[in-house]
């Protein structure tokens, strides 16, 4: 029985598994959440020391004592999942990239986002955030697409501040491992979801790579809007083609 490992984004901390851990622990599965460096509990020690190769470090401990991981990235934890398989790539059963960045060898995500995107991130880290520093905040959530509601405050209750230097860190993937993993592409389709845009192009590469797809109608945090159907498609066993719940 597989074990998910269950990797946040950027300003997200692993509160924001809350409502889809328990939904695979009944199951009989049990879900890690690991605690990346800098960030949610750990987010006195966020400074510019803080890089993406730390985060992909504290995945992999994680992992050192697991088996029949599937591995789950949302957001930027596309960056941290892809190199967490290129390390151990036999510890990996399956791949899930949560409506997140797939990262090719040596980008970065300033590379995979629109450039006025990036320009905006540098602007604000440098006016509010010396430099390097990226408060989190209403921006974040309405990017993501969270309207007023029940979904926006379980949100917003978790948010943290990030580091610049993450998005600006490549990452390398010589050997591209990813590929040789069982893997599925979880879209978030919303029409009034914001970031939309910035990461169908994800999903259209997973496509076209024969991955297996899975559409969901809501917007950036898919697993706190509809956790059900979030654990739906991590508990099936992956069928090529796209499903969609609409």
């Amino acid at each position: 029985m597989p074990t998910f490992v269950l990797v946040h984004g950027a300003w997200q901390s692993t509160g924001t598994w809350d409502r889809l851990v328990p939904l695979l622990e009944e199951q009989g599965h049990r879900a890690v959440t690991p605690v990346l460096s800098g960030l949610g509990t750990d987010q006195a020690r966020l400074s510019t020391e803080t890089t993406l190769h730390q985060h992909i470090e504290d995945v992999s401990n994680v992992l050192s004592g697991l088996e029949e991981v599937t591995l789950v990235g949302h957001s930027y934890a596309g960056m941290i999942v892809s190199g967490v398989v290129e390390a151990q790539p036999t510890k990996v059963q399956r791949l899930v990239f949560m409506d997140a960045f797939i990262p090719e060898n040596g980008q970065c995500v300033l590379d995979l986002l629109p450039s006025e995107i990036g320009a905006h991130f540098r602007q604000v880290a440098q006016s509010r955030g010396n430099g390097w520093r990226l408060p989190g905040g209403e921006d974040q959530l309405d990017l993501w697409g969270l309207g007023p509601g029940e979904a926006r405050d379980f949100v917003r209750a978790r948010l943290c501040d990030f580091s610049l230097r993450c998005f600006e860190e490549r990452i390398l993937l010589p050997a591209n491992r990813k590929a040789s993993v069982s893997a599925t592409y979880i879209a978030c389709v919303a029409e009034n979801y914001p970031a939309r845009p910035f990461f169908k192009i994800f999903a259209d590469r997973a496509r076209a790579c024969g991955w297996d797809i899975a559409e969901l109608n809501t917007g950036h945090d898919c697993h706190v809007e509809r956790p059900h159907e979030v654990a739906n498609i991590l508990l099936a066993a992956p069928q090529r083609g796209t499903a969609s719940s609409r």
